[in-house]
């Protein structure tokens, strides 16, 4: 076993100090149609366009705002994700944004249905405020009836206090 692993070095050493008479190929300036280019795969290009620089983006953030208890106010630690938001919508002018404001259980019906659309149109007010068209966004309040959490304590319910962002 000792054997084969000072040979494997001693290959390893042999195959460094070999020198090469050519130039390496990423030397050679490759010119579209010369000789050089002839055989090898043609290299594409790939185009990256502002849309997908903002695809990215948002793909790497969660897309929910959440809120404390009975509150319908951003948290200045949302702002990343409702910039990420526009950023998107600008660059992708045909886009359009679904809001869905969402509660924990505790209020009656009615009153997080309000809630969840205070929560939704919070987010929109400040989308609009970042140069977004607000037709290009709809807004809509689910209230307590889509928890992300069953959990009956403090940390289940602050995980239902939200307005999720779903792009289309």
């Amino acid at each position: 076993m000792i054997n084969r692993f000072f040979m494997i070095v001693a290959l390893g050493l042999l195959a460094s100090c070999a020198t090469r008479q050519d130039a390496p190929s990423e030397m050679v300036p490759q010119v579209a149609g010369s000789s050089a280019d002839r055989g090898n795969s043609v290299t594409e290009t790939k185009v990256v366009t502002p849309g997908m620089l903002a695809a990215e983006k948002l793909a790497a953030i969660e897309p929910s705002v959440y809120f404390d208890y009975d509150k319908f106010e951003i948290k200045q630690q949302f702002a990343l994700t409702i910039e990420a938001f526009a950023e998107y919508m600008r660059a992708i002018p045909g886009s359009k944004l679904t809001i869905e404001g969402n509660c924990d259980e505790r209020g009656t019906i009615e009153y997080n249905l309000a809630l969840g659309q205070r929560r939704a149109d919070a987010v929109k007010s400040a989308l609009v405020s970042m140069g977004i068209d607000g037709d290009r966004i709809e807004t809509i309040s689910f209230g307590e009836e889509r928890p992300r959490n069953s959990i009956k304590s403090e940390s289940g319910f602050s995980v239902n206090r939200r307005a999720d962002l779903i792009s289309r």
